[in-house]
C-alpha cells in the first residue's frame, strides 16, 4: 500500500477511536453523592392566624406549595389542627402539647378553618388558646407545626339588633339596639356603586378626589366607651353612592401581657341607597345697596356663604311691590353676591336668596331685603 494511503487510514482509525470513546468519557463523569428518596414532606405553615368571633375561632393561613426539599407538594393534602388551653405559661419554654381538636381537606393556598367551640371555653374567665398547623401529605406523614396563633376564650359580645342606616344631610346614620353596658362597635362599609363624579371647569386649579375605597372600617366608639352609643353617623359616605353596611361588637381583653379581641356574631348586611336629595342650608345675612355708574342704576347684594360641600351656587329672585317673585340668573351665581342692573330708577324691588346643590336640590329662601334703585350719580 502507499505511503500516502496507510497515513489516511491511521488517522481515520484514530478518529473513529476516539468517537466510539466519547459515549465512555462522558458516561465516566461523577455524579455527586446520592440522595435520599423524598419523603414528600408539605412544608411548614408560616403564617397562621387565630380571629375569635362569636363561640368560633376562624383560623387562616397559606397551605404550602412546595415540599420541605422544595419539590411540588402531592395532593390531597389535609390540614391538622390542634389547640391547647395552656399555652401563656408554656410558650417561653418551647412548643407545649397540642390537642388535635380539627382536619380539613386543603390545596394549595389560601385557607380557612373553623373551630367551634365547647361552652366551656365560650364563658368568663377569659384564657388564651393557642392554635397550630400542620400539612399531612397523602400518606399522612408531615414536618414540623406552625407557630402558635394566640385567640381568647371568654364570652364574647352578643350580636347586633335592629341594626339599620338611613341617609341624612350630614352623612349616613347607622343605629341598633344599644346595651345597658360598655360597648364598642365596628362598622364594615362595602361600596356597591361609586358616587356620581361631579365636572370641574377644564383649567380647575383644585385637586381631584381621590378614588372611594371599596371597604373602609369605622368604630362607634374607643375602647374606653363608658357607654354603648345606639349608633353613629358615617360622616365619610358620598351622596349618591350606594353601600352596605354590616356591624358586630367587639370586646378587648389582656391576657397574659397580651391585647386580644372577643368579636360578636357579623350582622347580617343592610343597604343604603345614598341618594342626593337633601335641600341646601339657607342662606343668612342678605344685605342690599343701591350703586350704578356710566348713567346705568344698580342694586348690589350680598349674604353670607353656604358650607356645603356639594354646593353649585345660588339662586336670586326678585319682585316689585305688586308682582311675583322672579329668578334673575339662569345659572347659579357661584359667589355670595350679585349685583342687579336691570332696574329702574325710583322703583322698589324686593330680593331673597336661595342655595342650590350640584344635584339640582335648592334650599329654603332667604329672609327678604327691599331696596329702591336711585338714578347714578353723573
Amino acid at each position: 500500500m502507499p505511503a500516502a494511503l496507510q497515513t489516511s487510514a491511521v488517522f481515520r482509525a484514530i478518529a473513529c477511536a476516539a468517537t466510539t470513546a466519547l459515549p465512555l468519557l462522558t458516561s465516566c463523569a461523577s455524579p455527586g453523592p446520592p440522595r435520599p428518596p423524598s419523603l414528600h414532606l408539605p412544608a411548614v405553615v408560616a403564617d397562621l392566624t387565630a380571629q375569635r368571633v362569636g363561640n368560633r375561632v376562624i383560623l387562616r393561613w397559606t397551605t404550602p406549595a412546595r415540599t420541605t426539599d422544595n419539590l411540588k407538594v402531592p395532593e390531597p393534602l389535609t390540614a391538622q389542627i390542634c389547640r391547647d388551653p395552656g399555652l401563656a405559661s408554656a410558650l417561653p419554654s418551647g412548643d407545649p402539647p397540642c390537642t388535635v381538636v380539627l382536619h380539613a381537606a386543603v390545596k394549595p393556598g389560601p385557607s380557612e378553618a373553623a373551630d367551634p367551640l365547647p361552652a366551656t371555653l365560650t364563658a368568663d374567665p377569659v384564657a388564651a388558646l393557642a392554635y397550630r398547623v400542620r400539612i399531612l401529605n397523602p400518606e399522612g406523614r408531615f414536618a414540623d407545626a406552625s407557630k402558635p396563633a394566640i385567640a381568647p376564650a371568654g364570652a364574647a359580645p352578643p350580636p347586633m339588633a335592629a341594626f339599620h342606616a338611613t341617609g341624612t344631610r350630614d352623612g349616613a346614620l347607622l343605629q341598633w339596639t344599644a346595651l345597658a353596658s360598655p360597648s364598642v362597635v365596628e362598622l364594615q362599609r362595602t361600596l356597591i356603586v361609586t358616587a356620581t363624579p361631579q365636572p370641574r371647569p377644564k383649567k380647575s386649579s383644585l385637586q381631584l378626589e381621590p378614588e372611594e375605597a371599596a371597604t373602609v372600617l369605622l368604630r362607634s366608639a374607643d375602647v374606653n366607651a363608658a357607654t354603648d352609643p345606639g349608633g353613629t353617623l358615617d360622616r365619610t359616605a358620598k351622596r349618591g353612592g350606594r353601600y352596605t353596611y354590616r356591624a358586630q361588637r367587639v370586646r378587648t381583653v389582656t391576657v397574659a401581657g397580651k391585647t386580644l379581641e372577643l368579636r360578636g356574631e357579623l350582622s347580617q348586611p343592610v343597604e343604603l341607597d345614598f341618594a342626593d336629595t337633601f335641600a341646601p342650608a339657607t342662606p343668612t345675612g342678605l344685605a342690599s345697596v343701591p350703586s350704578g355708574s356710566n348713567d346705568k342704576a344698580a342694586i348690589d347684594l350680598s349674604w353670607q356663604p353656604v358650607t356645603e360641600s356639594n354646593l353649585a351656587g345660588y339662586n336670586v329672585y326678585r319682585r316689585t311691590a305688586s308682582g311675583a317673585f322672579e329668578r334673575l340668573n339662569v345659572t347659579p351665581v357661584l359667589g355670595p353676591a350679585f349685583s342687579d342692573s336691570t332696574v329702574t330708577p325710583g322703583t322698589g324691588y324686593t330680593y331673597r336668596v336661595t342655595a342650590v346643590t350640584t344635584a339640582g336640590n335648592e334650599g329654603a329662601p332667604s329672609t327678604e331685603v327691599t331696596e329702591t334703585a336711585q338714578a347714578p350719580n353723573p
